[in-house]
């Protein structure tokens, strides 16, 4: 009999799941359909390792780039391009993985990659020393992007950067993400109110997040390749530990401008003062009632405060 209860409860387990694949399915978009709707005309395309690396280059003057977060793609500095292309060249990136880009070969995501997948990005497109800005991901990269590489930065913004991930209970859930049993389910299963809750948690007001940001977020996801990204994003800081993390950011020297939402609730405003006090003559500035993404939810205020920055 008991033999007989354990095999329904399996079984019973087992329908669940198919019905739940059957009804929350969503497949890959074509990358093709894609560029129809998200590629503007100040898209261009690099080839970098073999992968097409989509940016938009605007302005002119002294070069800024821009580096956005996990689950995001280069959109999210609409905003920002808007004010910052009036008197700089503004150069912003779909990293691998995500928005149009898309996947690259690499099999484990985690900064290195990228910190040095930047250098080369830089290279291609001939520039030798820049502004960086990042937000969340993109906020890691920057910093040890600034201290691997200080020849090629003038100064740094980091807006509720990744960094000190090891206190960061959230990573457990990308670190969830991919494991055997839920791998396909993530890879596979992620209907729009899936995405709708997400941009609604990185929005300090989720009153201020449009219907066309979330159907953004949602359709590029689901472009060719890029959900795989989440199933290996738990590896992002598997290299650096607080010491590393600590070491890293004691050795940047060029200024630097820290920017967080007190209201975040992926990366709280704590770790915004640790990089403070990590970071040798930094200036910190927090955002009441700003979230996860202050550059997409704020961009004029937080852009104002860049700019004069900037120009000190």
């Amino acid at each position: 009999m008991g033999k007989r209860r354990a095999l329904t409860v399996v079984v019973a387990v087992l329908a669940g799941l198919a019905l739940l694949l059957a009804f929350h399915w969503r497949p890959d978009i074509p990358v093709e359909k894609l560029l129809e709707e998200y590629a503007g005309e100040n898209s261009r395309f690099v080839e970098i390792d073999g992968l097409k690396v989509h940016y938009r280059d605007e302005g002119s003057g002294e070069p800024v780039v821009l580096l956005h977060g996990v689950l995001s793609s280069l959109h999210t500095w609409d905003g920002w391009t808007a004010e910052l292309q009036r008197e700089r060249r503004v150069i912003r990136l779909d990293l691998p993985g995500f928005g149009l880009t898309g996947p690259g070969t690499e099999p484990q995501i985690n900064l290195d990659y990228y910190v040095e997948f930047m250098a080369k990005f830089l290279d291609a497109l001939g520039l030798e020393r820049v502004t960086m800005a990042g937000n969340s991901m993109g906020g890691g990269i920057t910093w040890l992007f600034a201290a691997r590489y200080p020849e090629r930065v003038d100064k740094i913004v980091l807006l509720d950067a990744a960094g000190f991930l090891t206190a960061d209970d959230n990573l457990n859930l990308f670190k969830l993400a991919g494991s055997p049993v839920l791998k396909p389910l993530v890879r596979y299963c992620t209907p729009r109110y899936l995405v709708s809750v997400f941009a609604r948690q990185v929005y300090g007001d989720p009153g201020r997040l449009e219907a066309d940001t979330i159907t953004r977020y949602y359709r590029l996801l689901r472009r060719e390749g890029n959900r795989d990204v989440l199933t290996s994003f738990g590896n992002l800081a598997a290299s650096l530990s607080v010491a590393d993390v600590q070491e890293a950011l004691a050795s940047i020297e060029v200024p630097t401008l820290i920017i967080w939402g007190d209201k975040d609730r992926w990366i709280p405003v704590e770790h915004a003062h640790l990089f403070h006090q990590n970071i040798p003559g930094s200036d910190l500035k927090i955002y009441e009632g700003a979230g996860h993404v202050p550059m997409e939810e704020i961009p004029q205020e937080t852009v104002a405060d860049v700019i004069a920055f900037l120009n000190r």
